[in-house]
């Protein structure tokens, strides 16, 4: 695992989550809002889930086939 990349998309995603709560605050209540919003969430989380997997393995070492 490339740390320096790592800690760069963990920068991102803070970023992209601050800013996706400053630019929707006070929009309309929307189906479209809504799901732009809990999609960028989704691949929030997603990615965050696959940067933890990443480090688990690398302690367990766990290798990728």
């Amino acid at each position: 695992m490339d740390k320096k990349k790592t800690i760069a998309v963990l920068e991102m995603i803070a970023k992209d989550a601050k800013e996706d709560a400053e630019n929707f605050d006070g929009q309309p209540f929307t189906g479209k809002t809504v799901g732009t919003y809990f999609g960028n969430h989704g691949a929030s989380i997603a990615s965050l889930a696959e940067i933890i997997k990443d480090i688990l393995e690398e302690k367990n070492n766990v290798v990728h086939h």
